[in-house]
């Protein structure tokens, strides 16, 4: 957006085929009937694909160039159909139906006037003996611009610790910026939005959470409310603790009802950081998040039906109405029973971990 008109215009690498408006009889047209260029494609491919104008100021006229470039093998003849506009107007050759060698170019002008700082939006229709075509042109008016930078790298980072980076963002742009932020896992951002004059800077911190050992990499992506998007590059890598449970196994001896028999482990954590940890019995926790879901889904469903079978039972029992707060705190207290339970390393069970969970600091043992 910083650049300009003929900035953009260098820096244009994509070339894109232009739309095909309508199709054409050729054979009351030319004598070359036959053509290489498949019918789904314009027998001319225009630079650039659009025409964009930017970072203009009201009067002063702005021009660009643009050619079409004869993709067939044969002379093909192209000119240009006349589109009312007071802003834009289009200079080329004299001839109303310019001839162009194969692989040749015919060069046209568009000259573009604003009369406004604001968007404008225009096309221009392209005519040959097998089709009409357009060009897109469009001139971008004031835009916000934050100043994110092109990537961000995260430090190494420990399995299921956590990292930050915060960076101080200023909208340099002509125009206020409202824009929304959005990325993936083991990436979050905060906030995921903001407002900010021309001018004003803000915070903005991103999290980088692993949970598997590896490089990690993602977009977070800026939007901006006039439809824009900007890719911000995310990379962290991430490493395992060192870690040491001696012994890896336990096999408890047999003992009486009523009696208890007592194993102890070590837990050593030769890492330079201090880890929070619990016991689960779920091998992975992609698993225990799966079994969660799982779940809170079948309760949730399970409370639906018990609210529909009371609103049912209340057309003939008006007064069971006054039954369905009760039922919603008693699903509440299950939802609340089944959180102190993940918890606990091996609920409803007759063997205990103790303690179940605990921050164990760095270069020690538990």
């Amino acid at each position: 957006m910083l650049q300009s008109t003929e900035e953009r215009l260098a820096n244009t690498n994509e070339i894109r085929p232009p739309r095909i408006l309508e199709l054409l009889d050729m054979r009351d047209n030319t004598h070359h009937k036959l053509s290489l260029v498949d019918m789904d494609q314009a027998l001319f491919q225009p630079y650039p694909s659009e025409l964009v104008f930017q970072n203009f100021t009201p009067p002063q006229t702005y021009k660009l160039p643009l050619l079409l470039f004869n993709n067939d093998k044969v002379l093909r003849q192209v000119k240009v159909e006349l589109q009312d506009s007071h802003y834009f107007h289009v200079v080329g050759p004299e001839d109303t139906g310019c001839k162009v060698a194969p692989g040749m170019a015919a060069t046209f002008t568009i000259v573009f006037t604003p009369q406004e700082n604001k968007d404008y939006h225009h096309r221009l229709v392209f005519v040959t003996k097998r089709e009409r075509f357009e060009v897109p042109v469009r001139a971008i008016g004031p835009r916000a611009i934050v100043d994110f930078r092109d990537e961000l790298h995260f430090p190494v980072c420990p399995v299921k610790a956590s990292t930050q980076r915060t960076q101080l963002v200023r909208n340099i742009g002509t125009s206020q910026a409202k824009f929304w932020l959005h990325t993936q896992r083991p990436f979050s951002v905060m906030p995921s939005s903001g407002t900010l004059d021309v001018g004003e800077s803000m915070q903005v911190t991103v999290d980088f959470t692993p949970v598997t050992a590896g490089d990690h990499r993602q977009d977070l992506v800026l939007h901006y409310h006039t439809g824009e998007d900007v890719y911000i590059s995310l990379y962290g890598a991430c490493e395992e603790l060192s870690m040491h449970l001696e012994p890896d196994s336990v096999r408890l001896k047999d003992t009486y009802i009523s009696l208890a028999n007592v194993h102890t482990v070590s837990l050593t954590n030769s890492s330079d950081i201090t880890l929070q940890y619990y016991w689960t019995t779920w091998p992975t926790q992609q698993e225990e998040e799966l079994h969660l879901l799982r779940e809170k889904s079948e309760l949730q469903q399970k409370e639906e039906d018990e609210k529909q079978r009371l609103l049912m039972e209340c057309e003939s029992d008006p007064t069971a109405i006054h039954r369905l707060p009760l039922l919603s705190r008693a699903f509440q207290e299950h939802r609340d029973q089944d959180a102190k339970d993940r918890h606990l390393a091996l609920p409803h069970s007759c063997i205990t971990v103790e303690p179940a969970g605990a921050n164990l600091p760095f270069n020690s043992i538990l």
